[in-house]
């Protein structure tokens, strides 16, 4: 998706959790940047959480089932979107868990128009925001 999207007007942030095997904090950093490798684009930065706090607090915010921490979800954000006292809500996002919205289930040429769009509108308002999108 990335190759498509040409131009400094994305950020892309990739954050471990320890969701898989609770992993502990060196084998998910070493997996973790193990697996950015897969992704050689300077827009994109990676993050470790081994305590899962991106997990958990996006997990409550998006009503994952059974108090399960946010994973495996990806969200697309205005460039005005910031982490105060709570995670900002997402302007668009798609997942990949059981018993949640089926209409929501990622499908990549979806996810990718809503990345596009946003990031047009971002170039057609220079002062506003392009588009910021966590995995």
């Amino acid at each position: 998706m990335l190759e498509k999207l040409p131009g400094q007007n994305l950020a892309v942030y990739v954050v471990w959790l320890p969701v898989l095997n609770r992993q502990g904090p060196e084998t998910l950093q070493k997996n973790g940047a193990a697996a950015a490798k897969l992704i050689p684009d300077p827009r994109v930065r990676f993050y470790s959480d081994p305590r899962d706090h991106t997990g958990a607090a996006y997990g409550k915010l998006m009503k994952v089932p059974h108090g399960s921490p946010a994973w495996d979800i990806y969200f697309v954000f205005g460039l005005d979107a910031q982490w105060r006292n709570e995670p900002p809500k997402p302007q668009y996002w798609m997942h990949q868990l059981w018993e949640m919205d089926p209409k929501l289930l990622l499908k990549g040429p979806i996810f990718f128009e809503h990345v596009k769009k946003l990031l047009q509108q971002g170039r057609e308002a220079p002062d506003e925001a392009s588009a910021q999108a966590i995995f």
